[in-house]
């Protein structure tokens, strides 16, 4: 299609008319933006550097993956810092979503016990939703993680626990996080820990920082903060309330936390209960982040509960050995004609093509 002259002014006109309608509410939001003055980060406070950092990681989906066709499983793992394993479980992916869902409820019965400390019942995980309906596998894995984190909690000493994320849920029903929360609450308080989430992306921080150069706020390079207004953040990403409700248990800041003019700024949730000591929660962030790697100003203790997650080389190829000594008990030709396709598959990733050939 033509880019003509007339059809290039007649969408000038539009865009400007569009930009009439958005331009009041940035330079609201602007004008917010400047009233706000970021805190630095400093370790000299009560429990800065002493409460040991424990993070915990649902690993995607698609980095445990297990593909020997005509068999099709992923690993469902859910893993922390320190490398202890809270889930491990084989989830069979011929299964529609609420097959799996109910699949895994029915032969874990951790889970069943869970849900029920909850005071949640089962129908209380099924979607209600289009969006819910199509994210069933990762609403189990957030799950896992929250239960991972509410184990935890349930015990001393003091600990700085960190969940990979913010401090909301989109795919759990209303329920079972306001569930969630009553205890984590309890906990927390019971057990002097503090709680916080923290996040890669966030459509609030994208929105902040590319409209109104953020990262201005923070010039210097140096680990701060700043609290993000609840009225600002429903500016930002108004779409967002329409479904949070009470499926949220954070109050939202902007961070640095490690020095550098390159480290990125982090979405942190603080537990609402516990924002009075959001100064500790940051010191604690800021020493977890010092010098990480490969992400710059992202604390360590993720980095670590990722890596404990993901399934490694020499794991898969474990796991993929093991589910073909279980096909071969069961049927031997499925199995051989799965190591067949599995050795066929690796000599074609190994050996050169042709035109691979003909270029050397």
């Amino acid at each position: 299609m033509s880019l003509t002259s007339k059809r290039l002014e007649r969408l000038q006109r539009s865009l400007e008319l569009a930009l009439n309608q958005e331009w009041p509410q940035l330079v609201r939001i602007k004008r917010h933006l400047i009233g706000l003055r970021p805190r630095p980060i400093t370790s000299d406070i009560k429990s800065g550097g002493t409460l040991p950092a424990v993070a915990t990681v649902a690993t995607d989906g698609g980095e445990n993956r297990l593909n020997l066709d005509p068999i099709r499983v992923q690993v469902l793992r859910v893993a922390d810092s320190t490398g202890e394993v809270y889930f491990e479980d084989f989830i069979p992916l011929s299964l529609q979503p609420e097959e799996i869902l109910r699949f895994y409820f029915k032969s874990e019965p951790r889970l069943q016990r869970f849900l029920e400390w909850l005071g949640c019942g089962w129908n209380e995980l099924l979607p209600r939703t289009d969006y819910q309906r199509g994210s069933l596998l990762a609403m189990l894995r957030e799950l896992l993680e929250w239960a991972a984190l509410v184990k935890l909690a349930s015990k001393g000493p003091p600990k700085l626990l960190i969940r990979d994320g913010l401090l909301r849920s989109i795919l759990l029903n209303e329920p079972v996080f306001v569930a969630l929360r009553r205890r984590l609450e309890h906990l927390t308080n019971k057990h002097s820990h503090l709680l916080v989430g923290i996040a890669k992306r966030s459509k609030v921080i994208n929105y902040l920082a590319l409209a109104f150069g953020l990262n201005e706020t923070f010039a210097g390079g140096q680990p701060s903060y700043i609290v993000v207004p609840e009225t600002l953040e429903r500016e930002a990403a108004p779409e967002q309330y329409r479904w949070i409700g009470e499926r949220a248990m954070g109050q939202l800041y902007v961070a640095r936390l490690d020095a550098g003019e390159g480290v990125p700024l982090f979405p942190v949730d603080v537990a609402v209960w516990q924002r009075s000591r959001a100064a500790e929660v940051m010191a604690l962030l800021h020493e977890s982040a010092r010098g990480s790697f490969p992400l710059r100003g992202y604390p360590n203790a993720l980095v670590r509960a990722h890596e404990h997650a993901r399934l490694g080389a020499l794991e898969t190829e474990m796991f993929e050995r093991l589910l073909l000594e279980v096909l071969a008990a069961r049927d031997p030709e499925t199995a051989q004609q799965a190591h067949l396709l599995k050795l066929i598959g690796r000599q074609l990733i190994e050996e050169p093509s042709h035109d691979e050939l003909i270029q050397a």
